[in-house]
């Protein structure tokens, strides 16, 4: 069985792993993605905002600031203005790494400043096939390219100079930029973010086991935990099943007995059988409380008030075995909570006190109000626990050899019992105890706020 849930357990991991895994390594291709996009985005815009800024200076220069632009007289007439006009508006700034060549109406290309080291015939194959106003890239040579071009309508064609004097109506023009150091820029990023990748893909493993672990412990926890239940559970009524079923077969093998020569059989069957219920009903509260299912009803309990109704209950065995019970309250703690189950939380500590105090002992019950809480403590002079056990009192079916046996008619489970009670009303419980000088359960509930 345990082989099972071990295998079992590993499955699940090796599964959590793996989704992990997808999913980091997912984020992980998303981002690098978006950091590529971003940065290829933006290379690519500022070289093209740079062109776009360059052919409008460019035609703008020609067709406003050039020195042979016609002007209009107050007549109406058109002239050239005055030579000394030449020099009154410099030529814009533009980056060095462009090149603007025009196209005139004849599709031929124009270079507005000649230059011996451009070949007209590279400029064309690089503007062959372009789209009009729309961003090109081209590889040719091993070397790359961007390059942008913008036509004019007919009716406003601007005039470029060609040589020193001679002016031509151009109907596209065209900016072009060498972009090798950006593309090789996007390649080494991408080898980065490729090795980035297989590094982290072995990060991402490792990161996914350890999640997948961490996820799995209180599963695995809470998996132990009703594992033991269920078989502490089954090993409480085991017990008083074989001896109901025992007495139960030698009743029948003496068919001729009296009720009162088989009573000591009867009553073990009796008591087995009380037990056994009383064992159900607790699992089957442990079980509603592990599944909330159990709903309160909070109102006003005045605590003093609930705790001496209780005793009174406990006074006859504890006079029985001549156990004083002192009581020490402050007459006004009003808490907020269930008063049933403040009732059972009540009865299983006070019993459990009379239950483990031997003859002649004493119970002091003090309680007083404190920072907001109710403060109360319920302390015997009994057996005790020992500091080895004190951790484990409040868990289910957990008896100490001597404090929580069986021939007491415990079942181990009243504590886990209370400290469910306690938490539920938002208070905490606690306990202190030596070994065979009693214990003390100190319990710390919300009082009711005055307004």
């Amino acid at each position: 069985m345990l082989q099972t849930v071990s295998a079992m357990f590993k499955k699940v991991m090796v599964k959590l792993t793996i989704l992990n895994s997808t999913v980091l390594l997912l984020v992980f291709i998303i981002y690098s993605t978006v950091i590529y996009t971003y940065i290829n985005q933006k290379l690519f815009d500022t070289i093209d905002s740079s062109m776009i800024q360059a052919i409008t200076d460019f035609s703008g220069y020609n067709t406003q600031g050039f020195p042979y632009r016609q002007f209009q007289n107050q007549n109406g007439k058109m002239k050239l203005p005055h030579p000394e006009d030449e020099h009154r508006k410099p030529p814009p700034l533009v980056d060095l790494r462009i090149l603007v060549v025009a196209e005139d109406v004849d599709g031929r290309i124009l270079l507005p400043q000649p230059n011996e080291k451009i070949d007209i015939e590279d400029v064309a194959m690089l503007l062959e096939n372009t789209v009009n106003d729309i961003p090109q890239s081209k590889t040719i040579n091993e070397h790359d390219y961007r390059m942008l071009s913008i036509s004019y309508a007919v009716d406003s064609y601007p005039m470029v100079r060609v040589g020193k004097e001679k002016m031509i109506a151009v109907k596209k023009i065209s900016a072009i930029t060498v972009v090798d150091p950006e593309v090789s820029m996007l390649k080494r990023l991408v080898v980065i973010i490729m090795f980035g990748t297989v590094i982290g893909f072995f990060v991402i493993i490792g990161v996914a086991y350890y999640l997948a672990r961490r996820a799995l412990v209180p599963i695995k926890a809470s998996w132990d935990k009703q594992q033991q239940f269920v078989t502490d559970a089954s090993h409480e009524l085991r017990t008083p099943i074989a001896v109901i079923k025992l007495n139960t077969e030698l009743l029948l093998h003496n068919p001729d007995h009296t009720i009162e020569e088989e009573s000591i059989r009867i009553a073990g069957i009796l008591k087995e059988s009380t037990r056994m219920g009383k064992l159900v009903a607790t699992l089957l509260t442990l079980a509603r409380a592990d599944s909330n299912q159990i709903e309160m009803e909070f109102h006003t309990v005045l605590l003093p008030e609930l705790i001496s109704d209780i005793i009174q209950r406990f006074e006859p065995i504890a006079e029985m075995k001549e156990i004083g019970i002192e009581i020490k309250l402050d007459p006004h703690m009003e808490v907020i909570g269930d008063k049933e189950r403040l009732h059972q939380l009540l009865v299983i500590l006070l019993d459990n006190a009379v239950k483990y105090t031997p003859q002649g002992g004493l119970i002091t019950v003090t309680g007083y109000s404190k920072n907001g809480f109710a403060q109360l403590f319920i302390k015997d002079t009994g057996i005790g626990i020992s500091t080895e056990e004190l951790p484990f009192v409040f868990e289910r079916f957990y008896r100490g050899d001597k404090a929580r046996s069986r021939d007491d008619g415990g079942s181990g489970l009243g504590l886990a019992i209370a400290k469910w009670i306690v938490e539920k009303h938002g208070g905490k419980i606690r306990v202190e105890s030596i070994k065979g000088e009693g214990a003390q359960f100190q319990l710390q509930l919300p009082l009711e706020k005055k307004i």
